[in-house]
């Protein structure tokens, strides 16, 4: 089978090519920038229908590209210009035709987030509550210092998740609620709907100040313990053995409720790559008693990350993540869901999971 970088009329169908698709608009969220990376391939802007929504833009530019034999020359530019961003990873891959780690998020046919509560276009209003200053009053450094302390001591708790169910294969994230015990979403570990046939628990995927990576471990799952909730969207795994007992466990009980503007903080393996902090800009903008709503930079593979507040506490688990969009004339947000932990909480307690 040819690489999706080769082949003509782009291959929408493969895992891989839906997978750069969202790539690139994660990258290149607005008109004018994707116009410019399009140009490098060949494609004049006249090729390309003015006021199109940047899900509809990319896929006319990936086909044309895939027209004109271009897709690896806009690969490669794109790769070129992301040598420090978590996508770089999986655009060398592409282009060295070797095999890549895919999201396992589930995702409407033109690209597009699926929400469990309403869709993922910022409201206005929301919109308002996008902090367009990256400046922080000297009096907030200190619980802020804090927070980072918190999170440094909560991160060994999570873990990239390799998913095989099949021919099916992807990446999440997962993170320790129990003695061998990890918590994930429901659309994890049954990828495309087919329970996991391997499961391996990647703890310890991280990098020092300097970036260097630092020794891993690789800890196989039963799969025969998987218990999920598809309508909740959660899931859990036992690992088998392996697991350190220094390291922590993320407390789910009692469950804190979200705040509308509070900030957050997301642990979490986007596309696979080393542990990450997601933290700039990210806000609470919307909650019921089944999901909360926050902008902030979840990339693909972060399905099953824990989303905290300032203080340590748990108040989500990931699930989906937006679009980046431009409303009121803020740069693109992206609006992402997580399923409340009360919730989740009660549903493993229903089923006997947890006491």
């Amino acid at each position: 089978m040819p690489s999706i970088i080769d082949a003509s009329p782009f291959p929408w169908e493969r895992p891989e090519a839906q997978e750069l698709h969202r790539t690139l608009v994660s990258l290149y969220p607005t008109e004018p920038r994707a116009t410019f990376v399009a140009t490098t391939a060949g494609i004049p802007p006249k090729e390309l229908p003015s006021g199109l929504p940047v899900l509809e833009l990319w896929r006319k530019i990936l086909e044309l590209a895939s027209a004109k034999a271009a897709t690896q020359h806009l690969v490669a530019f794109v790769r070129d210009q992301n040598r420090k961003n978590p996508t770089y990873a999986f655009l060398e891959a592409l282009l060295k035709d070797v095999p890549v780690a895919v999201s396992l998020e589930p995702r409407r046919d033109n690209g597009s987030a699926v929400f469990l509560s309403g869709n993922d276009t910022p409201t206005e209003q929301e919109a308002l509550l996008f902090r367009d200053d990256l400046s922080l009053l000297v009096g907030r450094v200190p619980a802020f210092i804090a927070t980072l302390k918190k999170m440094m001591e909560l991160a060994p708790a999570v873990c990239l998740l390799r998913v095989t169910a099949g021919s099916v294969s992807g990446v999440g994230t997962g993170f320790r609620i129990g003695d061998n015990l990890v918590l994930t979403n429901h659309h994890v570990l049954f990828p495309q709907g087919k329970k996991a046939t391997e499961v391996i628990a990647e703890f310890g995927f991280e990098t020092d100040a300097r970036d260097a990576a630092l020794p891993s471990k690789s800890l196989p799952c039963d799969c025969g313990s998987i218990i999920t909730d598809e309508a909740d969207d959660w899931g859990v795994i036992r690992v088998t053995e392996g697991l350190e007992p220094t390291w922590p466990r993320v407390i789910l009980s009692p469950a804190v409720p979200p705040v509308l503007g509070e900030s957050v903080f997301t642990l979490q393996h986007p596309r696979g790559s080393r542990k990450r902090l997601g933290f700039i800009r990210s806000t609470v903008t919307n909650f019921d008693e089944r999901v909360v709503h926050y902008l902030t930079d979840a990339q693909p593979g972060s399905s099953g990350a824990p989303v905290f507040n300032a203080q340590g506490e748990l108040i989500a688990l990931h699930h989906a993540g937006g679009t980046p969009q431009e409303v009121a004339g803020k740069m693109p947000l992206m609006k992402n869901e997580g399923i409340r932990i009360r919730r989740i909480d009660e549903g493993l307690q229903r089923k006997g999971i947890l006491p």
